[in-house]
């Protein structure tokens, strides 16, 4: 009779002993040679060709996250990252890290069912974790290996790439992080032009990351002559925009980030050009006044200071004049015409 192969012996990947396995063949051969034993064998071999007796095989695994995510400067942001599988990834190695350069300083290390700190980038200390994509993710256990970050700052914008590593599979992919910041309401100012035109100026600052800015007046939106970014050391940004528009009309400028609610200023523009000429008119008038009345009121000091001085001269001339009189009487002995004698 031919020999018989065992098909759970020649499997490269079951976990059975060798020996066990070739001992259990030789006590099979035996017993199937019997003759009455032939159908059994045949079921026999139908059972270990089965599904369920075939040699297991190491599962592999799928990274996948969920990008852009967005967040306001001070929150706390969630990068989710998790395994499709949905195995479990407590005995995984799970490493965060922004850039390739930085990969042996990551964002964060677990491995071995615990964190490593020791290599750990130093901006990012104490302020990350393991977190959960939903209220309702199972965790590590449920292969959940998202990113808590907190009280994120500018300088934490950019791109995280998580990496998920086991003895069988390695997988990666990549997350980006936008860090916003609103800005001030737009300050509007207004110089006036020729043939009744108003050139506008909109301004706003302390923005992050750069801010849409858009005109539009009561009809339509406005083509701006140009559009200027400015960004300081802090790393906010700065915006600056004019347009030329015709009085009288209401123009308003509106600055913010994408998907967030705009803020806005209006201002109203009617007949500006004839106010503030008439404007500059009534100025150059009551200038005009003011100047009269300061000169007036100066001439009247003059003309006071002047007519005092003149009293006093002549109020010392006749104290000397009476003097000279007594002197001339002393002298000759007898009073003067029109003076008697005392």
């Amino acid at each position: 009779m031919s020999s018989v192969v065992n098909p759970v012996c020649i499997s490269t990947t079951n976990m059975i002993d060798t020996q066990s396995c070739y001992s259990s063949y030789s006590f099979l051969f035996i017993f199937f040679s019997i003759p009455g034993n032939r159908m059994i064998y045949f079921w026999f071999l139908g059972f270990l060709s089965s599904p369920g007796c075939a040699a297991p095989v190491s599962e592999t695994f799928t990274v996948s996250v969920k990008s852009p995510v967005s967040v306001q400067r001070g929150h706390t942001a969630i990068l989710p990252c998790w395994l499709t599988s949905s195995q479990s990834a407590e005995d995984m190695e799970v490493h965060w890290y922004q850039r390739s350069d930085e990969y042996d300083t990551p964002v964060l290390l677990y491995k071995a069912r615990a964190f490593d700190f020791s290599s750990q980038k130093a901006s990012f200390a104490g302020r990350v974790s393991l977190g959960l994509k939903e209220e309702t993710s199972g965790g590590l256990k449920a292969g959940d290996v998202s990113l808590k970050l907190e009280k994120a700052t500018i300088e934490d914008a950019g791109k995280y790439t998580c990496v998920v590593s086991s003895s069988d599979d390695s997988d990666s992919a990549s997350v980006s992080l936008t860090v916003t910041e609103t800005g001030h309401q737009p300050l509007l100012s207004a110089v006036m032009k020729d043939d009744n035109k108003v050139n506008l100026s909109c301004q706003s600052d302390g923005w992050h990351p750069k801010p849409e800015l858009s005109w539009s007046d009561s009809k339509t939106a406005l083509i701006p002559a140009n559009v200027m970014f400015s960004k300081n050391s802090a790393g906010f940004y700065s915006v600056h925009s004019w347009v030329l528009v015709s009085s009288p009309s209401e123009v308003s400028c509106s600055v913010g980030l994408f998907n967030e609610e705009p803020k806005e200023t209006r201002m109203r523009l009617e007949n500006s050009l004839e106010e503030e000429s008439g404007s500059s008119s009534a100025g150059w008038v009551a200038f005009g006044i003011l100047l009269a009345a300061v000169l007036v009121a100066f001439g009247a000091l003059y003309f006071l200071y002047f007519r005092k001085k003149a009293n006093k001269s002549k109020s010392g001339n006749d104290t000397t004049d009476g003097k000279e009189i007594m002197q001339t009487q002393n002298i000759i002995g007898f009073p003067l015409k029109g003076q008697s004698r005392s």
